[in-house]
């Protein structure tokens, strides 16, 4: 079983691999994949893995609560948009800036707290309940 941090960084690199393409060849169809596989994250994170780090860092919590909010306003913003409308692109270039810098934070400053906080059965746990929740909704 992959460990937390491994799977949610596979993740990242999915999403960000996927926004890539679409900017790259200016075809924003496989943005409904990209935007199911960001929402089942976001949830997981939120239900799962955010809640108990928000004793160790309360402001890096909000924080990143509130960033997943920007994006899922943008992925609305972009769902809403016909996919030949001129804004599409540059509205994903502006999702992935701001995922860019999510995940930078994610990655550096929130799995380190996280690693101080989780012993490696409540790492495992949250694992498993983000793959159910991935193994439901996906």
């Amino acid at each position: 079983m992959a460990g937390l941090f491994d799977m949610l960084k596979q993740d990242h690199r999915e999403v960000t691999n996927m926004l890539e393409q679409a900017i790259e060849s200016k075809d924003p169809s496989q943005f409904p994949k990209v935007k199911k596989m960001l929402d089942v994250h976001m949830e997981g994170e939120e239900k799962f893995f955010y809640p108990i780090l928000k004793n160790k860092d309360k402001e890096g919590m909000l924080e990143a609560y509130e960033e997943h909010k920007v994006g899922k306003k943008l992925i609305s913003e972009i769902c809403d948009t016909k996919s030949g409308n001129e804004t599409c692109i540059p509205k994903i270039k502006v999702l992935k800036d701001v995922l860019d810098h999510h995940i930078e934070e994610e990655e550096s400053e929130i799995f380190d707290e996280a690693r101080e906080v989780l012993n490696d059965q409540q790492e495992q746990k949250i694992v498993q309940q983000i793959e159910k929740l991935k193994s439901q909704k996906m």
